[in-house]
Formats: structure tokens, sequence, C-alpha cells
């Protein structure tokens, strides 16, 4: 699973990665309820084994099995973070979380963060 934070963006990674032969789909606020459903499908039974979502669209969404999260764009605050990485490693699964650190954009998260993952014991 990709995290953006815009559509723009997760449709266009989402075609970057299908015309680099992944199997992708993507979910955001501008896709109708059908298509929603059916990105989720894919994703869930394999179809497509990325799924690239904006946080919004994300949210209160329950799929299990989720081994890989990536934040692409890391989000604004330390809690969408920490909501964004839970979505691997649920109910006793191992999962790895990896997020792209920009020092422009993200410099306001380096001091939460870094307190997030030592508290999780995680290496920093």
């Amino acid at each position: 699973m990709v995290f953006v934070e815009t559509k723009k963006k997760a449709d266009f990674i989402a075609t970057f990665l299908c015309q680099e032969k992944i199997s992708t789909t993507s979910i955001h606020g501008d896709r109708e309820q059908r298509e929603r459903e059916q990105a989720l499908g894919d994703f869930r039974c394999g179809k497509c084994p990325v799924l690239v979502a904006t946080s919004v669209a994300a949210r209160g969404l329950d799929i299990e099995n989720v081994q890989h999260v990536i934040n692409f764009d890391l989000p604004s605050t330390i809690d969408e973070y920490v909501h964004r990485i839970g979505r691997t490693g649920r109910c006793g699964n191992t999962g790895r979380a990896i997020s792209f650190f920009d020092l422009e954009s993200d410099n306001h998260l380096a001091q939460p963060l870094v307190k997030v993952l030592t508290d999780a014991q995680q290496d920093v």
C-alpha cells in the first residue's frame, strides 16, 4: 500500500507502475463508489498487489494482510503517519513501513517521527 498526499499523484504513480508492468490500482476522493469497491477488491484478492491511496480515501478501511506500507509522501501530521503505518502488522502479523523523508517539506515532522519510532523501539 502506497500513500500519497494528492489525488493527482495517486493516479500518476498508479499509471507509472502499470506502465512498468506492476499491477496497480488507486483509490482517492474523486473515485465513484463503484470504482473504489473495484480497486479494493482487486487489491484484496491480489489481482493488483499495489494500492496507491490518499489518506482520506483510505480512512476507515480494514484491509487484512497488508505487508508493506510506503509513505511516498509523508502526511502533514504525526497522527496521520501513525494511522497510515497501522495498516500493516495487524493481528499479530508482521509488516514493514517505509517512508520517504524530504528535508524541505517534512522537516516539521522530524522530532515527532523520531519520538514515535523510538517509543516503538524501531531503528531511527
